[in-house]
């Protein structure tokens, strides 16, 4: 039969058509693009909410974190299970409407509990994008094939933190313009809330786009489900290989603390301690810090099936474990640095890995958990990393910015205080589970 007519059908034990599959990653990381800007874009907008809300940078934390991460991680093991039972694209394709129209909704907030009700239901929509989409990769291509898979779905993380500061500052630029060319539509509306209607009116084309483009593949070496739904098996998995499982979630945490507060402050960073403009650091960050990103995805992703195929099992393991080592070492030093253009140096240098332990993660725990789980396992990945490091991470800058080291001059200080901590306890980790994970993975 050609693939080419249905890609999706499988003739004995064929995969989809090649051109097809890609086709899908792409999809999947344009989702994922536009979850980050929509994730991430309250960054550039620190200064204008505090001052028009009268918060402060710990309660913009939470704004940051725990807004968000609340239902995401709640949210995300339950919809794992879904995405192991059920039409993956079609939960997709919801969570991207639902993220999108929250962000826009975070635009008509009228004080802080309204933009922290919008944050929650951006964090419900996105819980969906992370366990139904790897889940989806995993059976689109075979073992040999995913890491170079995942490096390009995780690309969408680079191109959507470099939307969130190129868009989010043109954003700013159109907002200003748009209250004066329409003062009767706009004329109410502080600049940082029309940014939140343009950021988040994309995603409802997108959603369409994925619902017409993409079809839910056949489950490969999948177990029986029978009965009803439960965690029993999930629990089981996770019970029986606890030390591979607990040191691979449980590292990406802590590398994912660093990431969340590196994306949530260092535009705070760059704005109090060096001066610059929201819009010209949206710029900066954005034009340079996205190459490097784009080859921290891919780069990790080849790297590790490079390395795989000259004989090291646990290549995904190393290649998570390296790039934490160096994010923390790059990122400790960009926040202490002076002056702009070491800064922006710095933190170039940090983005050549700051998708490694994504990319990395997510093929290490595909590889060795079953099909019928595969979602699952994701989710609680996504509920570790949202209860912790998208709570932890920008929580923990904001605290320490005004309790510890000074509201102004404490961002950098603070950064690099939770940099460090979490990206050594980062490497401890992965270190820890990679002789089981060389066991599991050589027979996988």
């Amino acid at each position: 039969m050609d693939l080419t007519v249905d890609p999706l059908k499988p003739v004995g034990e064929a995969w989809p058509h090649r051109g097809y599959a890609w086709w899908v990653v792409i999809a999947l990381m344009i989702a994922y693009a536009f979850s980050i800007v929509d994730r991430t874009a309250l960054g550039l907008l620190v200064q204008p909410i505090e001052a028009d809300l009268h918060i402060s940078d710990t309660l913009m934390g939470l704004l940051q974190g725990t807004a968000f991460a609340l239902f995401y991680a709640v949210l995300g093991l339950p919809l794992g299970l879904l995405a192991d039972r059920i039409n993956r694209r079609r939960l997709i394709t919801a969570g991207i409407a639902v993220w999108s129209a929250a962000t826009m909704a975070c635009g008509l907030a009228s004080g802080f509990v309204g933009l922290f009700a919008a944050r929650l239901g951006v964090g419900a929509g996105e819980a969906t994008l992370s366990p139904a989409g790897a889940s989806l990769i995993a059976d689109y291509f075979p073992a040999e094939e995913r890491p170079k898979a995942y490096g390009v779905y995780a690309v969408g993380t680079s191109i959507g933190g470099g939307m969130a500061f190129l868009l989010g500052g043109a954003a700013i630029a159109v907002a200003g313009h748009l209250r004066l060319t329409a003062p009767g539509v706009f004329g109410d509306l502080a600049s940082w809330k029309i940014v939140f209607l343009i950021i988040g009116a994309p995603g409802l084309l997108i959603s369409l786009i994925f619902a017409l483009s993409v079809r839910e593949p056949i489950r490969r070496g999948r177990g029986q489900i029978v009965g009803k739904a439960s965690f029993a098996p999930l629990f089981a998995q996770l019970s029986k290989e606890r030390l591979v499982y607990a040191s691979l979630i449980l590292g990406a945490v802590f590398n994912a603390t660093c990431i969340y507060a590196v994306v949530s402050w260092f535009p705070t960073l760059m704005i109090r301690g060096d001066g610059l403009a929201p819009a010209r650091v949206g710029q900066l960050l954005g034009t340079f810090g996205t190459p490097c990103g784009v080859i921290s995805c891919i780069g990790s992703g080849w790297l590790a099936a490079w390395l795989e195929k000259r004989g090291r099992p646990d290549a995904s393991v190393l290649v998570a474990l390296g790039g934490t080592l160096w994010f923390t070492v790059m990122g400790v030093g960009a926040a202490l640095v002076h002056g702009w253009v070491l800064r922006l140096a710095g933190y170039c240098l940090l983005s050549l890995a700051i998708n490694c332990c994504t990319v990395s993660t997510f093929t290490a725990l595909n590889r060795i958990t079953p099909n019928e789980l595969r979602g699952q396992i994701i989710a609680v990945f996504s509920l570790c990393t949202g209860l912790f490091s998208l709570t932890v991470g920008p929580f923990s800058v904001g605290f320490l910015s005004d309790h510890v080291f000074g509201h102004q001059g404490g961002i950098g200080k603070a950064l690099a205080s939770v940099l460090a901590v979490s990206g050594i306890l980062g490497v401890l980790l992965y270190s820890l589970g990679r002789p089981r994970y060389r066991e599991l993975s050589a027979v996988a």
